[in-house]
């Protein structure tokens, strides 16, 4: 009966199945999946990656505030306001008064989260590395253009 249905739905003009590996949100969510798996693989298990995203943009850039923070790598108010909690209740990073706007909370690395993050950089490039591995120097360097215009291109500011 299921071959019945199936024959007749595609007599009836239905479109076909799609054809997943020509299909970038398919393909994104499948390396999203290999990326998931190297990090559990190489990197300290009490990090995630977006934590760690969050370590590294504070050591460049020390003092923000979360908005600002959740602006430079993508996250709304929410999930960043979540994973800070998270890291200052562990002692990673440290929550102040702007001394400039007392309305405002800035942010930096506690001297414990920049030694996580310095001890966690050699595995994160190794996650990288592997991520990218079957590409040769030039593919490597089109795959990192390509993806930047694509977030660009899809950056909407995270909260209305």
């Amino acid at each position: 009966m299921l071959g019945d249905a199936a024959g007749t739905a595609r007599d009836e003009g239905r479109v076909e199945p799609l054809q997943l590996g020509d299909h970038p949100g398919h393909l994104i969510r499948r390396l999203q999946q290999a990326h998931k798996l190297l990090w559990s693989k190489n990197v300290e298990a009490d990090l995630t990656s977006s934590q760690f995203a969050v370590l590294n943009v504070l050591q460049l850039r020390p003092n923000i505030d979360q908005k600002t923070l959740g602006d430079h790598i993508g996250m709304d108010r929410t999930t960043i306001g979540q994973i800070v909690n998270r890291l200052v209740r562990a002692g990673l990073v440290v929550k102040m008064r702007d001394f400039e706007d007392t309305r405002r909370n800035v942010l930096r690395l506690s001297p414990r989260g920049r030694d996580l993050l310095f001890a966690t950089l050699p595995a994160a490039s190794t996650v990288s590395e592997q991520l990218i591995a079957d590409l040769d120097e030039r593919d490597r360097r089109e795959l990192l253009r390509i993806l930047n215009i694509l977030v660009r291109a899809h950056h909407d500011p995270v909260d209305p």
